[in-house]
């Protein structure tokens, strides 16, 4: 198996570095410090309820890849998965669901109406070569968002993987050789690979890298 090293992450408001394990401590500081800004310059922007939101890769690459998100109440499903789509899964227009453990929800719900603290929903892009997100609410609270419904608060660092030949890092996916564990190649390592270029992809920052030709 390729060698995987995860990594922290970048918050996307103050652009320090953070702990995947410290982010969420990280975070409520600058929720505090947002709400006390707006409160004594009478200026509430887009207030609103405010749902604070973690989405990692399911499974395999749930310690790689993560991201937390603001979310408007009054905002649906289907914004969810228009950022989803934008900043991790886009490729060939794929259809996607959430769901619990009781069913699909209509991408046309609002958040409001189906979110609270400790609700996890699964998340499914392509029903062929599916990639999986798990979602989990973390906090609710009233505050306000700078621009459209959703926006990411902070996102995992690019994972150093390792070549699956050599110690350096990878930067080549070959997707014929990924499912067994081979396709993880450095520069020089793809150079010398059996297989077809057609077969090579870009090794990205997504849950989705080395599937259905996501670059």
């Amino acid at each position: 198996m390729a060698r995987r090293i995860p990594l922290n992450g970048i918050c996307e408001i103050c652009k320090a570095p953070v702990t995947k394990r410290g982010v969420k401590k990280h975070l409520r500081v600058h929720f505090e410090e947002g709400g006390k800004k707006e409160n004594a310059a009478g200026e509430k922007g887009r207030w609103g309820k405010l749902f604070h939101l973690t989405v990692e890769g399911y499974g395999l690459s749930g310690d790689l890849y993560w991201m937390h998100l603001k979310a408007l109440g009054s905002a649906r499903l289907r914004d969810l998965d228009t950022l989803l789509r934008n900043t991790w899964l886009e490729c060939c227009g794929h259809m996607s669901v959430f769901a619990d453990a009781q069913g699909d929800f209509d991408m046309s719900v609002k958040l409001k109406d189906i979110l609270r603290p400790g609700l996890k929903l699964n998340y499914e892009y392509d029903f062929w070569s599916t990639t999986e997100l798990l979602l989990t609410v973390v906090s609710e609270f009233e505050g306000s968002i700078k621009k459209g419904q959703v926006e990411i608060l902070a996102r995992n660092e690019a994972p150093r993987i390792k070549c699956s030949y050599c110690e350096k890092p990878a930067t080549t996916i070959c997707a014929d050789c990924i499912y067994d564990n081979r396709g993880w190649l450095c520069g020089d390592c793809a150079r010398k690979h059996g297989c077809d270029d057609e077969m090579f992809l870009h090794l990205v920052n997504s849950p989705r890298t080395g599937v259905c030709g996501y670059e």
